[in-house]
């Protein structure tokens, strides 16, 4: 019996009974519950994501800031001037980009293909005043990109017979030269 199929069998004479729903974790409730070691653990491995995400915002800004810096400091119309405004232009991007997808992969977004919706958001302007994606602008236009993720039939590589094993005959068959 496979995960996909799995009712139970049915009473003599019976129709199948349906295992019953089994509700999503919710994570917020799930860790306090967890003995101390556990939740110790996942607060020392939170807090390093979170350092080095804090050094990278920390390093991105200072680059920001380097640029205004050096932006008056350059010769109106001269080639450092041009290359600062355009570094400045895809810093901002960068920056866009980065915070659409930490807000892509939100609960409740349900996002299924990011990068799609970014380019589908930045082609047609969908962003509120302060830079922020609109969602409902982006669910409402492009409702296949949105809903729960779920895996594909098969392992996921798109197709539901399992690959073929090599078993010793294909090498030895191969090896022969009438192999497969």
């Amino acid at each position: 019996m496979t995960v996909e199929n799995q009712t139970q069998q049915p009473p003599a004479g019976g129709t199948p009974v349906e295992p019953p729903a089994v509700e999503p974790i919710k994570f917020d409730e799930w860790l306090p519950k967890q003995p101390k070691e556990i939740q110790a653990a996942f607060e020392e491995h939170v807090t390093g994501l979170k350092n080095t995400v804090k050094a990278t915002r920390d390093e991105r800004d200072g680059l920001a800031k380097q640029i205004k810096d050096l932006l008056p400091k350059a010769e109106k119309g001269s080639e450092l001037e041009k290359s600062l405004i355009e570094f400045a232009g895809k810093l901002d991007a960068a920056e866009k980009r980065a915070a659409f997808f930490e807000d892509a992969i939100k609960p409740g977004i349900d996002c299924r293909s990011p990068k799609a919706a970014f380019i589908l958001a930045v082609a047609e302007n969908l962003f509120d005043r302060r830079g922020a994606p609109d969602w409902d602008a982006l669910r409402k236009s492009y409702p296949e990109l949105f809903g729960k993720v779920t895996a594909p039939a098969g392992g996921g590589n798109g197709n539901d017979n399992p690959p073929r094993q090599n078993s010793m005959n294909d090498f030895i068959l191969r090896a022969a030269g009438r192999g497969r």
